[in-house]
């Protein structure tokens, strides 16, 4: 993941400055690498590291250049860690164009097999190292820069905006899912990969829409089209984002930015999980005597939905265990022949890395997911899978929880079909589930949140509550109450549906908030509606997340409701998340809480001793 930008000017503006600034302004989507291209004496020269972009501009002399044209890059590392060659821009054999990009390519494999055949050289683990030489293969073959870049984006699979610099001093871009901008100031044009970008740059701007191509010519003209080559019509308007949500592109916060990713986030983490590794992962638990998940906090709910998903697919029953346990009672059990599954987002929490190191020593296979590549947690695993959510800000994990969940997904279903189904196969299946996921999750979001809003202010007097499920939503309860508590402040107990009756009914009143989720069981969701009658009889606001309109029926005039879309069983766990992380949010915003940074918490949780 990261940001992008594209600089032109016609004013005697100093290009690169331009550049420092926009890419300052997109490092909340990755700054362990930066880049700059530009064109010099007829030749597109590239400068870029494994630093922030403040200290790339520190440590080479790029201040002072008379350059007009200039593409730069932020960068979060998924394919390939934080390393001067994984930066972008990536550059051809020949050296005539640069190319950035953000996303993941879900046929990086089968494009880098086939350029290496072709006798091209790649240097780097990027998966967008690929695009200059297709551009390269392309012009070769008889076509414009413009017409090469159109070949190339049109070849890629997988969730994808990108950027070209050529030697002629033309440019293009192109994004397959989320919108890329074009503004234009005084004596300037920029294309960036995000609003914010733009900002103290451009007057006005326009959105260029999944499927389609903005391109700048050599002399300056902006053109729109879609693949077809058939030109479009855009409207520029007035840019009129604030500084304040300039800084979250938009958001009054990173939490809600982050929670809005969700639909992205999802494609990109089924995009860059590679076959060959899913493969090997897959066989590795296959064969394991044992299977043990170890995670703390939101990554140890997550890893709970696992054990449902791979016993229902594939009959196998891990040990789900907080990292802490584990160190404590299942450590010293642990031998070869046995698979741990360390999940952190992070990959720097201390009690999971302390599992999968001591693990590791006991001669077990040691499986990581994390969100960062570049962590101890990879270090110290036999094998690792991106979650490649993107950096999320926000300390209350959002994104990075819901793709962790596709993730394990895919893995769940790759256990269960490894010996009949080939993992590439097994992708391109999960990538077409996630796309409609993507799509209508992206259409509900609006709507979610209002529900959201309005149930919040339903359980704001409330000191304390419950959130209660069962099944497969279970885990989500637990989440959503540990959502609630970090982000709002508010006492909240998830229980499991069956026990609610057990003790815990004793204490609701008008004080204490019942959120109910409705299970995805249809015996376990039947049940649930007469608990909820009990709840509201003991005066206590309820709210529902319900996801079937019988129960919306049933539950309208007695709670109040969030509707979340429907979709087969083992994604609903995505769409709950989504709306009970809104539910948290919304219910901090009217209790004036810093969502971004609750008090005492932090994103990496270290253990001393």
């Amino acid at each position: 993941m990261g940001g992008f930008v594209f600089i032109r000017s016609t004013g005697g503006l100093d290009a690169l400055a331009l550049a420092k600034l926009s890419l300052s302004r997109m490092e909340f989507r990755g700054k362990d690498c930066s880049g700059v291209a530009w064109i010099e004496e007829g030749k597109v020269r590239v400068v870029k590291d494994s630093c922030p972009v403040g200290e790339l501009f520190a440590r080479y002399p790029l201040s002072g250049r008379p350059v007009d044209r200039v593409l730069g890059h932020t960068r979060y590392s998924t394919h390939g860690k934080a390393d001067p060659r994984n930066a972008h821009p990536h550059l051809d054999c020949g050296g005539t164009v640069a190319v950035v990009g953000d996303g993941a390519l879900r046929n990086y494999e089968d494009l880098y097999a086939e350029l290496l055949e072709e006798g091209h050289r790649l240097v780097s683990k990027s998966d967008f190292e690929v695009l200059p030489h297709l551009v390269e293969e392309s012009v070769g073959r008889g076509s414009d820069y413009l017409g090469a870049f159109v070949n190339t984006v049109s070849r890629l699979r997988g969730i994808v905006a990108t950027a070209a610099l050529f030697r002629d001093g033309s440019a293009a871009a192109y994004t397959s899912h989320q919108p890329i901008y074009v503004g234009l100031g005084e004596g300037l044009l920029a294309i960036s990969s995000t609003l914010s970008g733009l900002y103290g740059i451009a007057a006005r701007y326009s959105k260029v829409d999944r499927g389609e191509v903005v391109a700048v010519t050599s002399g300056g003209e902006v053109v729109f089209l879609d693949l077809s080559g058939r030109r479009l019509s855009k409207e520029f308007l007035p840019y009129e984002l604030e500084e304040p949500l300039a800084r979250t592109d938009g958001f009054p916060h990173h939490m809600l930015r982050e929670i809005y990713e969700t639909p992205y986030s999802i494609l990109r983490t089924a995009s860059a999980v590679q076959s060959r590794y899913l493969e090997l992962a897959s066989k590795m638990i296959l064969r394991s005597n044992r299977v043990f998940v170890v995670a703390n906090g939101t990554s140890l709910h997550a890893g709970m939905v696992f054990s449902y998903y791979l016993s229902e697919m594939s009959g196998a029953v891990p040990v789900v265990v907080s990292a802490s346990e584990f160190l404590l009672y299942h450590l010293d059990g642990v031998s070869v022949g046995d698979s741990v599954i360390a999940i952190s987002q992070s990959g720097e929490t201390s009690e999971v890395v302390r599992s999968a190191y001591e693990a590791r020593l006991r001669g077990a296979t040691v499986i990581g997911i994390t969100n960062n590549i570049n962590s101890r947690l990879t270090r110290f695993s036999n094998i690792y899978l991106p979650i490649a959510a993107g950096p999320e800000l926000a300390v209350p994990a959002t994104k990075t929880f819901t793709s962790t969940l596709a993730l394990l997904y895919v893995l769940a279903k790759s256990v269960a079909a490894i010996t009949s189904t080939p993992s590439s196969r097994i992708l391109a299946e999960t990538w077409e589930e996630f796309e409609k996921l993507h799509y209508t999750l992206l259409g509900e979001l609006d709507r979610i949140r209002a529900e959201a809003e309005r149930a919040s202010g339903f359980i704001a007097g409330c000191s304390s509550g419950y959130v209660v499920s069962r099944g497969i939503a279970y885990p989500l309860a637990l989440e959503g109450a540990l959502k609630i508590k970090e982000s709002a402040y508010v006492h909240a107990e998830g229980v499991e549906g069956g026990e609610l009756r057990h003790g815990p009914i004793a204490i609701l009143d008008e004080n204490v908030f019942a959120i109910f989720v409705e299970p995805l069981e249809p015996v376990a969701a039947e049940d649930m509606l007469s608990v909820v009658g009990e709840a509201v009889e003991c005066g206590s606001p309820t709210v529902v997340i319900s996801h079937s309109a019988r129960a919306e029926e049933a539950l309208a005039t007695k709670t109040r409701v969030v509707r979340v879309p429907s979709f087969e069983r083992h994604f609903m766990p995505i769409s709950i998340a989504v709306a009970l992380q809104l539910l948290a949010y919304s219910l901090a915003n009217r209790r004036g809480v810093d969502v971004d940074r609750p008090r005492r918490l932090s994103k990496v949780v270290r253990t001393v001793g």
